[in-house]
């Protein structure tokens, strides 16, 4: 398997990169990618445990094959935020498969903020309005790329990871302009950027079908309503260009059941702990706020799977910390 320059990556993203996290899987920092010209798999190795991100980036008749390759290289191999379709295949294989979280997807053709559940986007639009602020797409070359970093450090100095920024499972911000990527910047009266919100492209067969949310931050201080109005900003425009969906992420350890695949106790109940621990929620990662903010978008909720093949289930979770940087 022969190392994929960017150009073929991005080529087979556009055609087969049909989940919300492919634009990650392909263009992420420090990732690995294992394919030729037929599709690829992206991974990083934690210790001897490769961890795959997401989907095959491939023709679906060629998933089955690839996987294979990977596996008669890797013996110790973790698949994370996979689809039902990868799941099921990754269970055949013999497989731990456990239902990870869900992903939130917006239906942009029939979506409006009107309704009572949306009342906040239009407090939002109205008082950011009266106090002279907008929000414009623009590029973030020069002094407006630096003006962000300032944001989102001030951002990441707010939160419990506050001393790096999050990676595999979440894209790491790029404060610069980034193909396909679309980039929404929160502005005062002054002028002066005080949020931001980025969102990477979904592609299916050449075209750009929706857009995830990939990452909103904005000044401490800054009305909270900010972010409200950073995303009605995108909806709007991405409605009248006509895309279809709107791609909310991941909300982890959300709606797990795990009644379908050959799941593994110790996974599924370390998942349930982070869920509800009140300990985690506030030091680690917010996870049950962040799946109950999405539900006043009243989407679709798809889930998403984990699978490994290799015991015991807590060390390849404590691996996925690191994968993280969460610790």
């Amino acid at each position: 398997m022969n190392v994929l320059p960017d150009s073929k990556r991005r080529a087979l993203l556009e055609q087969h990169g049909r989940f919300p996290v492919a634009y990650s899987a392909a263009f992420q920092p420090d990732l690995r990618y294992f394919g030729d010209e037929n599709g690829f798999l992206s991974y990083k190795m934690v210790g001897g445990t490769a961890f795959v991100l997401a989907d095959p980036i491939a023709p679906a008749e060629h998933h089955g094959a690839l996987i294979d390759d990977f596996l008669a290289k890797y013996q110790d191999v973790s698949f994370w935020q996979i689809s039902h379709a990868t799941a099921a295949l990754l269970n055949g294989r013999g497989f731990f498969v456990n239902a990870f979280g869900s992903e939130t997807v917006v239906d942009l053709r029939n979506f409006s903020f009107k309704g009572p559940a949306r009342r906040s986007f239009r407090t939002a639009a109205n008082r950011f309005e009266a106090s002279g602020h907008s929000v414009c797409e623009v590029p973030l070359s020069g002094e407006i790329g630096r003006k962000l970093r300032a944001v989102s450090e001030a951002w990441r100095r707010s939160k419990a990871t506050k001393s790096r920024e999050l990676r595999f499972l979440v894209r790491p911000v790029v404060l610069g302009d980034e193909e396909g990527a679309r980039k929404f910047v929160l502005f005062n009266k002054q002028g002066e950027p005080e949020g931001f919100a980025f969102f990477d492209p979904v592609y299916e067969g050449g075209h750009v079908v929706g857009y995830l949310s990939a990452t909103r931050r904005w000044l401490p201080g800054t009305d909270p309503l900010a972010g409200y109005l950073l995303m009605r900003k995108a909806i709007e425009t991405f409605q009248s260009e006509g895309a279809h969906e709107l791609h909310l992420g991941l909300s982890p350890f959300h709606m797990i059941e795990d009644k379908e695949f050959n799941k593994n106790w110790v996974t599924r109940r370390g998942f349930r702990f982070f869920y509800t621990n009140a300990f985690t929620n506030r030091f680690l990662y917010p996870v049950r706020s962040l799946s109950q903010h999405k539900d006043i978008y009243g989407g679709e909720q798809r889930l998403v799977y984990v699978a490994f093949n290799r015991l015991p289930a807590v060390v390849r979770l404590l691996k996925l910390l690191r994968a993280c940087r969460i610790i």
